[in-house]
Order: C-alpha cells, then structure tokens, then sequence
C-alpha cells in the first residue's frame, strides 16, 4: 500500500484554512498514487485547542470540518484525519482525541488517543477521556492499528518508572497483540 504523509501546520480554529489545506493534500496525494494519506492529530481544528474546548460552537465546527472533508475528498484514497469528537461512550469527559479513517464519504473506523498527557505545556486529560480500548481495522490488505502520538511513548517497567506509573496500558502491544500489520500515528505538538 502506498502511504503518504501529509505533514500540515493548522493553525488553531482556523476551520475553512485547514479544510481547504487536508483537502489539496489529499487531492495532491491521490493524483501520486497514494491508496491512504496520514494527517496529524487534531489538524481539523489545530493543535493544541485547550480551552476552546469548552465551547460546545468549536466542537460542533470541527465536527462540520469533518463532514466537509468526507464529502469533497476524491473517491479511492483513504483518509486518517484526526479532531475532536463527542465521548460517545458517555462514561468520563465530553470529548475524545481520535482520529478517524475516511474513504468515499465515509467514516470507516475511529480510534480514540489512549495516553493523555499531562506535563510541560499538555493538560490533555483536563478536557478528554482517553480510549478504553485499542482496535485494529482490516483495509486494503493490512490490519492497521492508530496510535495517536503519545500513545507510542510508552515504557517497558524498569525503563522509565514515572512512564510506567502514569500510563498503565501500553497502546502499541495492545494493537500488535490484536494483529495489526501497520500502526500509523498521527501527531502534533505545539512549538
């Protein structure tokens, strides 16, 4: 399968700027010949949105940039776009880092960020809820497997204790443990 990476800079709140860049990247990359093309974590509404968050109008529009996105891409190319989401499980936090695959105008799997970070400039886990579960999805011939950044940081015990403390589950065992063939991680991080 051939990937590409689209390494955007979104800007914060910035809805119709990056839905017009995701969507030249993916019209550039399906004219190249890619089967999927990667964007980073939250790129639909920037990262990281912090107290935006708790404006139900930021959320909604990123969920409208999302259906945008799903019905103005080309047919054929695969799509893992990353946002912000409603907790659609209704336990915890109102809202889930996730990053979903699209093709053909439609969503065809979500995986929500599992280790939310909580140091230096993140306070993730103040706004989210992290996963309560890795899955991996078959397409176009893999098992793929999301881990969206963080998600590959963790430790092996006796590596790093305070890595082994804070998270308590290990996101990228979880998935090769589930048969994924391909993890891909979208990331982003402010600079």
């Amino acid at each position: 399968m051939k990937v590409a990476v689209a390494q955007v800079n979104s800007t914060i709140g910035d809805f119709p700027g990056n839905t017009a860049k995701i969507l030249d990247f993916v019209r550039r990359a399906h004219a190249m010949g890619a089967e999927l093309v990667v964007f980073p974590e939250m790129c639909l509404c920037g990262y990281p949105p912090m107290d935006l968050l708790d404006h139900a109008s930021f959320v909604e529009a990123t969920l409208r940039a999302l259906r945008e996105v799903q019905t103005r891409s080309p047919r054929g190319i695969g799509i893992l776009v990353g946002y912000v989401d409603r907790n659609r499980e209704r336990a915890g936090k109102p809202l889930v880092n996730c990053a979903s695959l699209l093709q053909d105008g439609k969503i065809l799997f979500t995986q929500a960020k599992s280790l939310l970070p909580t140091y230096d400039v993140f306070d993730e886990s103040r706004y989210f809820q992290p996963a309560p579960r890795r899955e991996v999805f078959p397409y176009r011939g893999e098992r793929l497997g999301i881990a969206i950044c963080e998600d590959i940081w963790w430790e092996a015990e006796g590596h790093d204790p305070a890595s082994a403390e804070r998270y308590p589950v290990d996101p990228v065992k979880d998935l090769l443990d589930l048969g994924a063939s391909l993890i891909l991680v979208p990331s982003a991080s402010p600079f």
